[in-house]
């Protein structure tokens, strides 16, 4: 039958079940959303690229649902060191994640694969991209993400942690472009997730601006149909997923009254923006209130 929501935009894109989307940035959080909707509206094939290893088919611990419930059957199995209690926690979250993104995504109609590659390993980046782009003959769409997790939009992080953040999206970035560009046809479309938190929190993150202004340069210099940088606002919570908003900072935004992107517009937005948003536009501000 016709796909769902956002079928006009995948047409008017130029999307269709033979299209072929890579996704950096991890089979989690906004980057899934977006990769569902993509799903839901075209059935394309989808390739996933993030850091958290691929996970085995089987879950190690099915029964433990919450990560309080890990920790103890963790502490059951043996493991007594806090650190690499939580560090396991975190990574069977993670493939957890991973697992019911694949799952969604198959439910949809979308050939999907994860791959666990380090986007600052550019061999390993421009391996994947060749790969891909060798098995089906195409690459219609890139969405890079990376990065965009872990800031959990905190602005009291000190400035090396913030080199460390945008370092690693820009320099991943910028791998990224490299091993597009060597590629026989360009993209229909090139989307780099930038953010306006920056203008939301601390206005001393010169270096948050430096980067985000960074991937707007480097958006402009990719090969594609349609480059633009979206610099999000802050995101609602969404099922098991926290957004990138700790209850703290959903207090002091609602006190602010800066409203939370409902994950549902907000990629539907972004595919509307790329079906029908004006072409010399290089970025776009999307929050709660629209673009």
């Amino acid at each position: 039958g016709p796909a769902g929501d956002g079928a006009a935009e995948a047409a008017a894109i130029g999307l269709d079940r033979d299209s072929v989307v890579l996704l950096v940035g991890g089979a989690k959080g906004i980057t899934a959303r977006f990769a569902a909707t993509l799903a839901g509206a075209a059935r394309c094939r989808v390739e996933l690229l993030g850091r958290t290893p691929v996970p085995a088919a089987q879950d190690e611990h099915p029964h433990a649902r919450t990560a309080k419930d890990l920790r103890a059957a963790l502490v059951a199995s043996g493991l007594k060191n806090p650190a690499e209690i939580e560090r396991t926690v975190r990574r069977i979250q993670g493939e957890r994640e991973v697992r019911q993104t694949l799952r969604t995504l198959g439910e949809l109609g979308s050939p999907a694969r994860y791959q666990s590659v380090d986007m600052l390993d550019a061999e390993a980046v421009h391996r994947a991209v060749k790969e891909i782009h060798a098995e089906y003959g195409r690459l219609d769409g890139i969405v890079y993400a990376a990065g965009v997790i872990e800031d959990k939009l905190v602005a009291d992080k000190t400035a090396e942690s913030f080199e460390r953040v945008y370092g690693t999206k820009v320099d991943g970035a910028r791998t990224l472009l490299e091993a597009t560009a060597d590629l026989p046809d360009e993209p229909k479309f090139v989307v780099l997730f930038g953010s306006i938190a920056a203008t939301l929190g601390n206005r001393g993150q010169s270096d948050y601006a430096a980067a985000n202004d960074a991937l707007e340069a480097l958006g402009g210099r990719w090969p594609a149909g349609r480059s633009v940088t979206v610099h999000w606002g802050p995101w609602a919570p969404t099922g098991d997923h926290d957004g990138m908003v700790t209850p703290e900072l959903m207090r002091d935004y609602a006190r602010r009254g800066i409203a939370l992107i409902d994950p549902e517009e907000g990629t539907l937005g972004l595919l509307r923006e790329l079906a029908w948003g004006r072409p010399g536009t290089a970025a776009v501000v999307h929050t709660a209130s629209g673009w």
